[in-house]
């Protein structure tokens, strides 16, 4: 934008604020800020406004148009410190999203930025953002994704229990750091692939793969809202989808999706179809066909994430297990529980319908199709809902699997980085023992850990021994924690618990501890387990843990190759 444009958009905020202004002055005071002291309008605009208002004895508008008299500065850090009628706040952000939508302002077409913005840009203190939606009402050209600003000005709005924040005509955005982002223009289609790693308004071109009519119950309880789910398909991947519209188009008709939002649900990239998306039939004879993206969706074990829905894939059907409960009504159901595995690990499954198969038919190859997934103890499980959902396959598309060896080596910044997976190795460096490995005391009917001989859930009960172990790994670039169960602990230290509880009788914890760190310390080791991961980091359950020996020599040669260094 012109530096005319640019002024003349700042004097119409100013007049929007002080309607009895006078223009020419108005555009006196911003020449002045600029040729004084280097400062663009958008960084004067508080001031000047504030200069008016005395001058004309006028006082704040908000967005509503309501005069009111602004309160001290609130300055925060976060945005859990703000309350829901705060106003004249100070905050530093970071824009995740942007768009520009027109709304009826006070019976006018207006166009309005909105988005979502993060506290904590500069992930201090324990490094975690909380996300709020945003509304624009300054038109601020400095506003686009990937931006630092500190906000001067804003108020709290509140809708529904939801909270986001008015950026108001009056505020001041100063850019603290610009954005290093390629910006992507919503009215130009983009791939599935790229939409899922987006935020915000989008337009895609997909093949609908599965679409089902569902039900939302409101959160206060006053009713439902209609709304369908589904997945799209390109080349590039799927995308699930939800429509708070109706949405009449079958499985297989190409789709283009306008002006559509990308929000996330438990991590999981979802579409938005709302009243301002446009959805029509689109016409691409070189587009694949839905057998082709059938195929080209699919995903493997290892991408299960919480939360995913309408998942496809091969799996292996290794044990099954059945039980009988008693549900909510009083009625007799029954369970059947499994474990699956493909190449690239193995996860649980539950299904809530007869099989088409017993136990005594496993191992099975199976196509699952239209299933979701949930987290069991932090590991994805494979949720089956009708048998419909299942087709026996005659061979497995792989090489035979030993279930009873099946262990995938992974990466240790992949498995830190990644969603949950179980099966899995990993290799990484000992950097801290914690202080409570040992002997511990826990709950007989609930597992939990007993404090001073108490359970939080259970009160006080004569515990049951347990002997675990506390590590924090590290490969130079990722950190994650790790326990070990009694079995690994019992192999990594060569003694019982039996035998571990004597000598710490006899020498204490601390000289127990201290020994551990004597022995592991800067070693690597290699562990077996299964991870955990959530909003906290990654965490490893380790089954097997054993030292690898390192080749010095070898690894300084690396080190100094790697650096350059003769």
């Amino acid at each position: 934008m012109s530096d005319d444009a640019n002024m003349e958009s700042a004097i119409k905020q100013v007049l929007a604020s002080v309607p009895g202004a006078n223009p020419e002055e108005i555009k006196i005071e911003f020449q002045r800020y600029q040729t004084d002291f280097l400062i663009p309008p958008s960084d004067a605009m508080r001031s000047v406004i504030r200069k008016f208002q005395s001058k004309t004895g006028s006082s704040t508008k908000t967005t509503s148009g309501q005069a009111s008299t602004a309160p001290p500065m609130k300055k925060v850090q976060r945005l859990s410190e703000l309350k829901a009628d705060d106003k004249n706040i100070e905050i530093e952000v970071e824009i995740s999203s942007h768009n520009v939508r027109t709304q009826k302002v006070r019976g006018e077409d207006k166009d309005i930025a909105f988005g979502f913005l993060e506290d904590n840009p500069n992930g201090e203190g324990d490094g975690k953002r909380m996300r709020w939606s945003f509304k624009d009402w300054g038109a601020n050209l400095n506003i686009i994704p990937g931006v630092v600003v500190r906000i001067e000005g804003a108020s709290v709005n509140e809708y529904q229990g939801q909270m986001s924040l008015n950026i108001n005509q009056t505020s001041r955005v100063v850019v603290l750091k610009e954005s290093s982002r390629t910006n992507v223009n919503p009215n130009e289609p983009m791939s599935l692939s790229d939409a899922s790693n987006s935020d915000g308004d989008i337009t895609v071109i997909g093949r609908v793969l599965a679409v089902q009519k569902d039900v939302i119950h409101r959160k206060d309880g006053s009713g439902t809202i209609d709304v369908v789910r589904g997945r799209l398909g390109d080349a590039s991947g799927a995308l699930s989808f939800l429509s708070w519209e109706a949405f009449d188009h079958e499985v297989g008709t190409l789709v283009k999706v306008e002006k559509a939002q990308v929000r996330r649900f438990k991590e999981n990239p979802e579409m938005n179809i709302g009243r301002y998306t446009k959805v029509e039939v689109y016409h691409d004879a070189a587009f694949p066909e839905t057998s082709e993206l059938d195929k080209s969706t699919r995903i493997t074990i290892s991408n299960l994430r919480d939360g995913l829905r309408d998942v496809d894939l091969v799996v292996q059907l290794i044990d099954l297990t059945e039980r009988e409960f008693t549900d909510s009504k009083g009625e007799e159901r029954k369970i059947r529980s499994g474990e699956l595995i493909d190449p690239t690990g193995r996860c649980r499954m539950t299904s809530w319908s007869e099989l088409p198969f017993d136990k005594s038919d496993l191992p099975l190859c199976l196509s699952l199709q239209k299933v979701s997934v949930r987290a069991w103890q932090g590991i994805p499980d494979i949720t089956i809902n009708t048998a419909d959902q299942v087709t026996i396959l005659d061979e497995t598309p792989w090489d035979e699997i030993d279930p009873s060896t099946h262990i995938i080596d992974v990466d240790f910044t992949e498995l830190t980085s990644g969603p949950s997976r179980a099966g899995i190795a990993t290799e990484a460096t000992v950097i801290s023992i914690k202080q409570d490995s040992g002997i511990i005391q826990r709950c007989p009917k609930c597992r939990k850990l007993l404090r001073e001989g108490s359970c939080a859930e259970h009160g006080e009960v004569d515990g049951t021994k347990d002997f675990r172990i506390k590590l924090v790994l590290d490969n130079g670039i990722s950190t994650a924690s790790t326990i070990m169960n009694k079995a690994a602990s019992e192999k990594f230290t060569s003694q019982d618990t039996a035998k571990m509880e004597k000598q710490i009788a006899e020498n204490g914890s601390e000289a127990f501890v201290a020994d551990l760190r004597q022995q592991w310390l800067g070693r690597r080791l290699r562990v077996e387990g299964r991870s955990v991961s959530d909003d906290q980091g990654a965490m490893l359950i380790i089954d097997d843990a054993s030292g690898v020996e390192v080749d010095a020599v070898l690894a300084a040669t690396e080190v100094r190759n790697e650096w350059g260094v003769a």
